[in-house]
Protein backbone atom coordinates (compact mmCIF):
# COMPACT_ATOMS: atom_id res chain seq x y z
CA UNK A 1 0.00 0.00 0.00
CA UNK A 2 1.35 3.59 -1.01
CA UNK A 3 0.55 6.55 1.47
CA UNK A 4 1.79 10.06 1.05
CA UNK A 5 1.43 12.92 4.02
CA UNK A 6 1.83 16.18 3.69
CA UNK A 7 1.19 19.07 5.68
CA UNK A 8 1.59 22.79 4.96
CA UNK A 9 0.82 25.83 7.19
CA UNK A 10 -0.15 28.79 5.30
CA UNK A 11 -0.12 32.33 7.22
CA UNK A 12 -2.56 35.09 5.15
CA UNK A 13 -3.64 38.69 7.06
CA UNK A 14 -7.14 40.05 5.73
CA UNK A 15 -8.36 43.38 5.81
CA UNK A 16 -12.23 43.28 6.61
CA UNK A 17 -15.26 45.84 7.68
CA UNK A 18 -17.38 45.22 10.55
CA UNK A 19 -19.95 46.95 12.87
CA UNK A 20 -19.01 47.26 16.85
CA UNK A 21 -21.63 50.57 17.18
CA UNK A 22 -19.60 52.55 14.12
CA UNK A 23 -18.40 50.80 11.42
CA UNK A 24 -14.51 50.24 11.72
CA UNK A 25 -12.05 48.33 9.89
CA UNK A 26 -9.78 45.80 11.07
CA UNK A 27 -7.56 43.04 10.19
CA UNK A 28 -8.46 39.97 10.65
CA UNK A 29 -5.84 36.97 10.36
CA UNK A 30 -6.30 34.05 8.28
CA UNK A 31 -4.25 31.19 9.71
CA UNK A 32 -4.52 27.68 7.11
CA UNK A 33 -3.34 24.32 7.56
CA UNK A 34 -3.38 21.37 4.55
CA UNK A 35 -3.20 17.80 5.03
CA UNK A 36 -2.64 15.85 1.83
CA UNK A 37 -2.88 11.77 2.16
CA UNK A 38 -3.26 8.99 -0.10
CA UNK A 39 -4.06 5.23 0.38
CA UNK A 40 -4.07 2.45 -2.66
CA UNK A 41 -7.33 1.33 -3.39
CA UNK A 42 -8.91 -2.53 -3.00
CA UNK A 43 -12.25 -3.81 -4.04
CA UNK A 44 -14.07 -4.07 -0.08
CA UNK A 45 -12.25 -1.05 0.65
CA UNK A 46 -14.81 2.16 2.48
CA UNK A 47 -13.98 5.88 3.00
CA UNK A 48 -15.81 7.03 6.41
CA UNK A 49 -16.01 11.04 6.79
CA UNK A 50 -17.22 13.08 10.13
CA UNK A 51 -17.00 16.56 8.88
CA UNK A 52 -17.57 18.84 11.87
CA UNK A 53 -18.18 22.60 10.41
CA UNK A 54 -16.88 21.11 7.03
CA UNK A 55 -17.61 21.61 3.38
CA UNK A 56 -16.77 18.30 1.61
CA UNK A 57 -16.54 17.63 -1.86
CA UNK A 58 -16.48 13.88 -2.87
CA UNK A 59 -16.10 13.02 -6.73
CA UNK A 60 -14.57 9.94 -8.96
CA UNK A 61 -11.62 9.02 -10.97
CA UNK A 62 -10.53 6.42 -12.86
CA UNK A 63 -7.21 5.45 -10.35
CA UNK A 64 -6.99 2.92 -8.02
CA UNK A 65 -6.55 5.56 -5.44
CA UNK A 66 -8.13 7.24 -2.63
CA UNK A 67 -6.82 10.64 -2.05
CA UNK A 68 -7.37 13.38 0.52
CA UNK A 69 -6.74 17.45 0.55
CA UNK A 70 -7.83 18.67 4.21
CA UNK A 71 -7.10 22.33 4.57
CA UNK A 72 -8.18 23.58 8.00
CA UNK A 73 -8.40 27.40 8.84
CA UNK A 74 -8.92 30.02 11.61
CA UNK A 75 -9.64 33.69 11.05
CA UNK A 76 -9.73 35.53 14.26
CA UNK A 77 -8.29 39.52 14.53
CA UNK A 78 -4.96 38.42 16.90
CA UNK A 79 -2.95 36.48 14.75
CA UNK A 80 -1.82 34.67 18.16
CA UNK A 81 -5.23 33.57 18.61
CA UNK A 82 -6.02 32.03 15.34
CA UNK A 83 -2.27 30.50 15.83
CA UNK A 84 -3.35 28.80 18.86
CA UNK A 85 -6.77 28.35 17.55
CA UNK A 86 -6.02 26.29 14.77
CA UNK A 87 -3.66 23.90 16.57
CA UNK A 88 -6.98 23.03 18.33
CA UNK A 89 -8.60 21.54 15.45
CA UNK A 90 -7.77 17.93 15.45
CA UNK A 91 -7.63 15.14 12.35
CA UNK A 92 -7.44 11.71 11.91
CA UNK A 93 -6.51 10.16 8.52
CA UNK A 94 -5.83 6.47 8.65
CA UNK A 95 -6.77 2.94 7.30
CA UNK A 96 -8.49 0.52 9.87
CA UNK A 97 -8.60 -3.07 7.99
CA UNK A 98 -10.83 -2.30 4.78
CA UNK A 99 -12.38 1.16 6.25
CA UNK A 100 -10.49 4.74 5.50
CA UNK A 101 -11.18 6.79 8.40
CA UNK A 102 -11.75 10.75 7.87
CA UNK A 103 -12.87 13.15 10.93
CA UNK A 104 -11.83 16.50 12.08
CA UNK A 105 -13.04 17.60 15.32
CA UNK A 106 -12.48 20.12 18.25
CA UNK A 107 -9.93 19.07 21.22
CA UNK A 108 -11.66 18.82 24.08
CA UNK A 109 -8.57 18.57 26.87
CA UNK A 110 -9.22 19.18 30.21
CA UNK A 111 -7.06 22.98 30.50
CA UNK A 112 -7.50 23.96 27.29
CA UNK A 113 -9.85 26.93 26.54
CA UNK A 114 -12.42 26.88 23.73
CA UNK A 115 -11.26 28.47 20.44
CA UNK A 116 -12.21 31.56 19.89
CA UNK A 117 -11.92 31.92 16.35
CA UNK A 118 -14.08 31.06 13.29
CA UNK A 119 -12.68 28.21 12.74
CA UNK A 120 -13.61 25.73 9.23
CA UNK A 121 -12.74 22.63 7.60
CA UNK A 122 -12.60 21.98 3.46
CA UNK A 123 -12.20 18.09 2.66
CA UNK A 124 -11.51 17.92 -1.12
CA UNK A 125 -12.26 13.57 -1.95
CA UNK A 126 -11.44 11.50 -5.23
CA UNK A 127 -12.11 7.58 -5.04
CA UNK A 128 -12.50 4.81 -7.96
CA UNK A 129 -16.45 5.47 -8.29
CA UNK A 130 -17.19 1.50 -7.16
CA UNK A 131 -16.08 3.30 -3.74
CA UNK A 132 -18.68 3.01 -1.09
CA UNK A 133 -19.09 5.85 0.86
CA UNK A 134 -20.61 7.03 4.47
CA UNK A 135 -20.51 10.47 5.33
CA UNK A 136 -21.43 12.71 8.46
CA UNK A 137 -21.47 16.03 8.53
CA UNK A 138 -22.69 18.68 10.77
CA UNK A 139 -23.04 22.65 10.13
CA UNK A 140 -21.45 22.03 6.93
CA UNK A 141 -22.35 21.81 2.91
CA UNK A 142 -21.40 18.37 1.01
CA UNK A 143 -21.70 18.16 -2.11
CA UNK A 144 -20.98 14.37 -3.94
CA UNK A 145 -20.88 13.31 -7.66
CA UNK A 146 -20.51 10.08 -9.91
CA UNK A 147 -20.95 7.00 -7.22
CA UNK A 148 -22.14 4.35 -8.20
CA UNK A 149 -21.76 1.54 -5.58
CA UNK A 150 -23.09 2.99 -2.26
CA UNK A 151 -23.31 5.91 -0.82
CA UNK A 152 -25.02 7.04 2.86
CA UNK A 153 -25.20 10.24 4.26
CA UNK A 154 -25.95 11.85 7.58
CA UNK A 155 -26.29 15.54 8.09
CA UNK A 156 -27.56 17.97 11.05
CA UNK A 157 -27.88 21.49 9.97
CA UNK A 158 -25.78 20.24 6.98
CA UNK A 159 -26.86 20.63 3.25
CA UNK A 160 -26.06 17.84 0.92
CA UNK A 161 -25.94 17.92 -3.03
CA UNK A 162 -25.94 15.18 -4.89
CA UNK A 163 -24.99 14.29 -8.76
CA UNK A 164 -25.24 11.57 -11.49
CA UNK A 165 -25.55 9.02 -8.43
CA UNK A 166 -26.44 4.85 -8.66
CA UNK A 167 -26.93 2.46 -6.49
CA UNK A 168 -27.85 2.30 -3.23
CA UNK A 169 -28.35 5.94 -1.43
CA UNK A 170 -29.44 5.88 2.24
CA UNK A 171 -29.75 10.12 3.32
CA UNK A 172 -30.62 11.49 6.45
CA UNK A 173 -31.24 15.16 7.31
CA UNK A 174 -31.97 17.04 9.90
CA UNK A 175 -32.09 21.06 9.34
CA UNK A 176 -30.15 20.81 6.08
CA UNK A 177 -31.52 20.36 2.66
CA UNK A 178 -31.48 17.45 0.47
CA UNK A 179 -30.60 17.88 -3.40
CA UNK A 180 -30.33 15.58 -6.01
CA UNK A 181 -29.93 15.73 -9.71
CA UNK A 182 -29.66 12.26 -11.78
CA UNK A 183 -30.05 9.67 -9.39
CA UNK A 184 -30.76 5.94 -10.34
CA UNK A 185 -30.81 3.26 -7.87
CA UNK A 186 -32.66 2.07 -4.92
CA UNK A 187 -32.99 5.47 -2.87
CA UNK A 188 -33.62 6.06 1.00
CA UNK A 189 -34.48 9.57 2.36
CA UNK A 190 -35.45 10.44 6.04
CA UNK A 191 -35.32 14.17 6.62
CA UNK A 192 -36.80 16.29 9.39
CA UNK A 193 -36.97 19.96 8.77
CA UNK A 194 -34.99 20.07 5.56
CA UNK A 195 -36.47 20.80 1.94
CA UNK A 196 -35.91 17.97 -0.36
CA UNK A 197 -35.51 18.45 -4.14
CA UNK A 198 -34.79 15.48 -7.03
CA UNK A 199 -34.74 15.59 -10.69
CA UNK A 200 -34.32 13.71 -13.45
CA UNK A 201 -34.66 10.21 -10.89
CA UNK A 202 -34.93 6.96 -11.54
CA UNK A 203 -35.24 3.41 -9.89
CA UNK A 204 -37.00 3.22 -6.67
CA UNK A 205 -37.55 5.89 -3.78
CA UNK A 206 -38.72 5.88 -0.19
CA UNK A 207 -39.39 8.63 1.38
CA UNK A 208 -40.04 9.92 4.91
CA UNK A 209 -40.34 13.91 5.50
CA UNK A 210 -41.39 16.12 8.42
CA UNK A 211 -41.62 19.74 8.16
CA UNK A 212 -40.15 20.28 4.94
CA UNK A 213 -40.87 20.93 1.29
CA UNK A 214 -40.88 17.87 -1.22
CA UNK A 215 -40.43 18.39 -4.90
CA UNK A 216 -39.83 15.22 -6.72
CA UNK A 217 -38.76 16.20 -10.98
CA UNK A 218 -38.89 12.74 -12.05
CA UNK A 219 -38.06 11.35 -15.14
CA UNK A 220 -38.02 8.44 -17.41
CA UNK A 221 -37.10 4.84 -15.68
CA UNK A 222 -38.94 5.71 -11.75
CA UNK A 223 -40.24 2.91 -10.94
CA UNK A 224 -41.71 3.37 -7.58
CA UNK A 225 -42.19 6.67 -5.59
CA UNK A 226 -43.04 6.35 -1.51
CA UNK A 227 -43.57 9.23 -0.07
CA UNK A 228 -44.51 9.59 3.94
CA UNK A 229 -44.99 13.32 4.87
CA UNK A 230 -45.98 15.31 8.31
CA UNK A 231 -46.79 18.89 7.91
CA UNK A 232 -44.60 18.92 4.25
CA UNK A 233 -46.27 19.97 0.76
CA UNK A 234 -45.40 17.16 -1.25
CA UNK A 235 -45.18 18.43 -5.07
CA UNK A 236 -44.97 15.72 -8.14
CA UNK A 237 -43.65 17.22 -11.23
CA UNK A 238 -43.93 14.46 -14.67
CA UNK A 239 -44.88 15.14 -18.04
CA UNK A 240 -46.21 11.72 -18.01
CA UNK A 241 -48.37 11.81 -14.79
CA UNK A 242 -51.31 9.12 -16.96
CA UNK A 243 -48.35 6.67 -17.05
CA UNK A 244 -48.25 6.13 -12.85
CA UNK A 245 -50.50 4.52 -11.06
CA UNK A 246 -51.50 6.70 -7.78
CA UNK A 247 -52.74 5.88 -4.10
CA UNK A 248 -52.96 9.64 -2.63
CA UNK A 249 -53.95 10.24 1.16
CA UNK A 250 -54.04 13.43 2.64
CA UNK A 251 -55.17 14.25 6.36
CA UNK A 252 -56.01 17.81 6.56
CA UNK A 253 -54.92 18.45 3.26
CA UNK A 254 -55.95 19.08 -0.22
CA UNK A 255 -54.81 16.97 -3.38
CA UNK A 256 -54.33 18.69 -6.55
CA UNK A 257 -54.30 17.27 -10.11
CA UNK A 258 -54.74 17.85 -13.77
CA UNK A 259 -58.12 17.46 -14.70
CA UNK A 260 -56.98 14.67 -17.55
CA UNK A 261 -55.43 12.73 -14.76
CA UNK A 262 -58.70 11.11 -13.65
CA UNK A 263 -58.08 9.72 -10.27
CA UNK A 264 -60.98 8.24 -8.01
CA UNK A 265 -61.86 9.46 -4.98
CA UNK A 266 -61.72 6.49 -2.56
CA UNK A 267 -63.13 8.80 0.94
CA UNK A 268 -63.31 12.46 -0.03
CA UNK A 269 -64.13 14.56 3.18
CA UNK A 270 -63.25 17.66 5.26
CA UNK A 271 -60.50 15.90 7.14
CA UNK A 272 -59.48 12.61 4.57
CA UNK A 273 -58.96 12.48 1.21
CA UNK A 274 -58.29 9.13 -0.48
CA UNK A 275 -57.27 8.81 -4.40
CA UNK A 276 -56.23 6.24 -6.43
CA UNK A 277 -55.54 5.56 -10.10
CA UNK A 278 -54.80 2.67 -11.84
CA UNK A 279 -53.38 2.91 -15.95
CA UNK A 280 -54.81 0.50 -18.77
CA UNK A 281 -51.33 -1.44 -19.32
CA UNK A 282 -50.24 -4.17 -17.27
CA UNK A 283 -46.99 -2.61 -15.71
CA UNK A 284 -46.32 0.93 -14.73
CA UNK A 285 -44.70 2.98 -11.95
CA UNK A 286 -46.11 2.82 -8.99
CA UNK A 287 -46.41 6.44 -6.85
CA UNK A 288 -47.72 6.16 -3.12
CA UNK A 289 -48.15 9.64 -1.19
CA UNK A 290 -49.41 10.02 2.35
CA UNK A 291 -49.21 13.48 3.86
CA UNK A 292 -50.65 14.91 6.99
CA UNK A 293 -51.23 18.14 7.44
CA UNK A 294 -50.02 19.23 3.99
CA UNK A 295 -51.10 19.33 0.61
CA UNK A 296 -50.25 16.55 -2.48
CA UNK A 297 -49.80 18.50 -5.86
CA UNK A 298 -49.27 16.47 -9.32
CA UNK A 299 -48.21 18.76 -12.67
CA UNK A 300 -46.82 18.42 -16.02
CA UNK A 301 -44.11 21.03 -15.65
CA UNK A 302 -43.02 23.59 -13.11
CA UNK A 303 -45.37 26.34 -12.76
CA UNK A 304 -43.80 29.42 -14.17
CA UNK A 305 -42.25 31.84 -10.94
CA UNK A 306 -43.33 29.26 -9.02
CA UNK A 307 -43.16 29.98 -5.16
CA UNK A 308 -42.64 26.98 -2.74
Amino acid sequence: MRKLFRTYIYFIVLTIPYYAGAQTTQQLHLITKTMEKSFTYQDGYEVNIEGEKADVFIDTWDKKEISIKLELSARHPDKAVAEADLEKIKYIAKRVKNKIYLRNYISEEEGIDAPTSNLDAQYTIYVPEECPVYLKNYFGVSNVSNLTNQFRFFGEFSQVGMKNMSGNLDLTSRFGDINGKMLNGIVSVDSRRSDITLEQIQGSYNIKAEYGIVRILSGQGLLDLNIDADKSDVYLFDKKLLDYGYVLNTRHGEVRFPSDLKLEFIENSDEVKKLQFTPQQEFYPSVSISVTFGDVYLEKSVPVNADF
